[in-house]
C-alpha cells in the first residue's frame, strides 16, 4: 500500500543530471518496495508546495527522483542540501507494462526520467531495449550514460544538431522504425511530441504506452484536478495505452490548476477547447430505489458529493457507474486556482478518513458550460454546487447558473478552508444570500450545504428554511489543522493550515445531525458524510434523509461503489418487506 500522507525523509544525495535537472535520492524503503516503472510520488517541499515527480530509478531501498528547475517549488528544491527533510508519499498511479522482447523507448527532455526505471526493469527481464532520446540541445540530454550502463542501444536527437541526429526525436523514430522491428513503444515527454509518436506507431501497428503529465493535487483520484478525458491521471494513469486516449483532448488541451481548459503549448491543432462528447446514456429504472423530489425524477437517490470531480466526463462516469444524480464541484463567479499542495491526504493509514484544503479551485461559472454539456450526456439530474462571498456575488453566480441545463442548485455555505469566512458563520448574511438566490433561481430548487462547525446547525437550518431554502445538505467537512510533529508546522497548503475532515470520521456525527434536522425541518434533507455502505444509507434514511451523496468512499472503493450499494439496498428492502426506499425515510422517529 502507498504512503498516503507526507512522510519526512532526509535527502541522501543530490547530483546534477543536466543543466536544469538534479537527481535527488532518498532512503525510503516503504516507497521503494512498492514502486513500479512509470509511477510517481508526491514530493512535499515544506512550507512551499507539493508536486508529483516520476520515479527515475530504484536502487534497493534508495529512490531516485529527477527534478527539473521549472517553477517556484522545484527552484526551492534545487536550493536544498543533503540531510534536508522532504516529505514523500506514494507511489501512486499505473505504471508501464512491459510486453514483447524488443522495445523502443522514446523520451523528450526531462520526460526521459521515468523511462530509465522502465529500461532497468526491462533489461532485468532480458529485453532488447532501444532508447531514442530527444532534446533541444546537447546540454539538455538526460541519463544517456545511465541507459548505456543498463545495456540499452541509445540514439540521440538534438534539434540544433549539437549531438547525434539533427532534428526531432519523432523524426529519429521514423528512421529507426524503417530499420528495426519493435513489439512495443514506451514514450514520455512533451505532449505534442507524444501525440506525434502515437500517430507514427499507430501507422506501424505497434502497441504504445504513454506517460502523461497533468496537475495532480490529491494523488488518489478524489478531486479530479488531473482529469484527462474522464480518466483520473493520478490513479488510472499516468501511463495509458494509446488506444485509451484516442478521441480525448490528449495533445490538444489540458487543465489549469483551476480546472479551466487551456490549450497545450505547441499543440498541432486548431480545435477548440470542446471535447469529443461521450455517447448518450440513460440509466435503467429501479422501482425500489426511484425517488421523486421537487418534481425531479431520480432513478435512485445516490449521487457523488460536491468536490469529487471537476470535469463533466468524470460526472458522466459516475452516472454510468450507477449514480442517480451527479453533483458538480463548487463553482464561483471567478476562476481561482485553490491552495498550494498538500491539499488532500489520509489522516492515518487505512482509516478512510481524510483532510482536505483545496481552496475552492474552479474555472468560474462562465467557463463551466463545457463541463455541464459533457455531464448532461448522462440522463440523470445534475446538481450545480455554487458559492459566493456576499449577496451580490451569490446572486450573480446563481443567475448565470440557472441558464444552464441543471435540475438543482446547492449553495456551499460551509467550506472550512475558503479564503473568506464560511457563510454559515454569519446567519444574517446567509439568510439574505438564500433569499437572493431564491429570487433568481425559481423554480429551480436550492439546497444549502451546512457543517457541524457552527454551534446550532438545526437552528440555522430552520432559519434558512424560512428564507426559502428547498433542502438542507448535511454535513460538510469538520475543521481540522494537522501538524507535522518534527517540523511543527501545518501540513496543509492553506496559509492558515486549516482544512476539513471527511470520510469515516464523519459517519456517526453526520447521522446524528440528520436526525436532529429532521426533528426541526419540513424541507427534505440530503445526507453527506461518511457514507461507505448500504447500511450507512439505511441509517441516514431512517434518521430522515431523502437523497445521499458519496465522497470519500470513492477513493477506496472507486466507481463500483454505486452499484454495490444499490444492490445491497435492494436486497435489504426485499428482505424486510419494503416496496421503495422512501418508506425508510424518518422511520427512526416513528419507532
Amino acid at each position: 500500500m502507498p504512503l498516503t500522507a507526507p512522510t519526512l525523509y532526509a535527502i541522501a544525495g543530490i547530483r546534477a543530471a543536466n543543466r536544469e535537472v538534479k537527481t535527488f535520492s532518498f532512503h525510503a524503503e516503504p516507497i521503494a518496495r512498492e514502486s513500479k516503472p512509470g509511477q510517481f510520488v508526491m514530493v512535499w517541499n515544506p512550507g512551499v508546495d507539493e508536486i508529483p515527480i516520476s520515479i527515475a530509478d530504484i536502487r534497493g531501498e534508495l529512490i531516485e527522483l529527477a527534478i527539473a528547475d521549472r517553477g517556484d517549488c522545484t527552484h526551492s528544491l534545487h536550493q536544498k542540501h543533503v540531510g534536508d527533510l522532504i516529505g514523500l508519499r506514494g507511489p501512486y498511479g499505473r505504471g508501464f507494462s512491459i510486453h514483447g522482447s524488443r522495445i523502443c523507448m522514446v523520451g523528450g527532455g526531462y520526460g526521459t526520467a521515468p523511462l530509465l526505471f522502465a529500461a532497468k526493469r526491462a533489461r532485468e527481464l532480458d529485453k532488447e531495449i532501444t532508447v531514442l532520446m530527444g532534446a533541444s540541445t546537447e546540454s539538455e540530454l538526460l541519463y544517456e550514460d545511465e541507459f548505456r550502463l543498463y545495456g540499452c542501444d541509445v540514439r540521440v536527437a538534438t534539434e540544433d544538431g549539437s549531438r547525434g541526429f539533427r532534428g526531432r526525436v519523432t523524426e529519429l523514430l521514423s528512421l529507426t522504425l524503417a530499420e528495426k522491428d519493435f513489439e512495443q513503444v514506451l514514450v514520455c515527454g512533451p505532449e505534442p511530441m507524444m501525440k506525434r509518436v502515437c500517430e507514427i506507431t499507430e501507422g506501424e501497428g505497434i502497441p504504445t504506452q504513454i506517460a502523461v503529465e497533468r496537475i495532480v493535487k490529491c494523488g488518489c483520484g478524489a478531486c479530479g484536478s488531473c482529469d484527462l478525458g474522464g480518466y483520473r491521471v493520478c490513479t488510472e494513469g499516468p501511463v495509458f495505452n494509446a488506444e485509451e486516449l484516442a478521441g480525448t483532448e490528449f495533445g490538444c488541451w489540458k487543465r489549469a490548476s483551476s480546472g479551466k481548459r487551456i490549450k497545450i503549448e505547441g499543440a498541432r491543432t486548431s480545435l477548440s477547447l470542446s471535447s469529443v462528447p461521450p455517447p448518450p446514456f440513460t440509466p435503467e429504472y429501479e422501482p425500489m430505489l426511484a425517488t421523486r423530489l421537487f418534481g425531479i425524477e431520480f432513478t435512485n437517490p445516490i449521487a457523488n458529493a460536491a468536490g469529487f470531480g471537476i470535469s463533466g466526463k468524470q460526472l458522466y462516469r459516475y452516472a454510468v457507474a450507477g449514480a442517480g444524480a451527479v453533483v458538480t464541484k463548487s463553482i464561483g463567479m471567478r476562476e481561482q486556482s485553490g491552495y498550494p499542495n498538500p491539499t488532500f491526504f489520509e489522516l492515518t493509514p487505512h482509516s478512510e478518513s481524510y483532510v482536505n484544503a483545496m481552496g475552492l479551485p474552479n474555472p468560474g461559472i462562465r467557463d463551466y458550460r463545457l463541463e455541464i454539456e459533457d455531464a448532461k450526456r448522462a440522463n440523470v439530474p445534475l446538481i450545480l454546487s455554487i458559492f459566493g462571498r456576499d449577496v451580490e456575488e451569490s446572486r450573480a453566480v446563481a443567475k448565470l447558473a440557472v441558464e444552464y441545463p441543471i435540475e438543482m442548485l446547492e449553495f456551499n455555505a460551509s467550506c472550512p478552508h475558503s479564503d473568506f469566512v464560511a457563510m454559515e458563520n454569519n446567519p444574517r448574511l446567509l439568510r439574505e444570500i438564500i433569499k437572493a438566490i431564491r429570487e433568481v433561481a425559481h423554480p429551480i430548487p436550492v439546497a444549502v450545504k451546512l457543517s457541524p462547525n457552527i454551534g446550532d446547525i438545526a437552528g440555522l437550518a430552520l432559519t434558512l428554511e424560512r428564507a426559502g431554502a428547498d433542502a438542507i445538505t448535511a454535513i460538510n467537512t469538520v475543521m481540522s489543522r494537522p501538524i507535522e510533529p518534527t517540523l511543527d508546522i501545518p501540513v496543509l497548503g492553506n496559509p492558515t493550515g486549516y482544512g476539513g475532515k471527511s470520510g469515516r470520521v464523519l459517519t456517526a456525527g453526520g447521522k446524528q445531525v440528520v436526525f436532529s434536522l429532521y426533528e426541526e425541518l419540513k424541507i427534505p434533507i440530503i445526507a453527506v458524510g461518511g457514507i461507505f455502505s448500504a447500511r450507512d444509507i439505511i441509517d441516514y434514511a431512517r434518521n430522515g434523509a431523502r437523497l445521499f451523496q458519496i465522497g470519500s468512499a470513492l477513493v477506496t472503493q472507486g466507481y463500483g461503489i454505486f452499484r454495490v450499494i444499490k444492490e445491497d439496498l435492494k436486497e435489504y428492502l426485499r428482505t424486510h418487506g419494503y416496496k421503495n426506499i422512501g418508506e425508510l425515510v424518518g422511520e427512526a422517529h416513528r419507532n
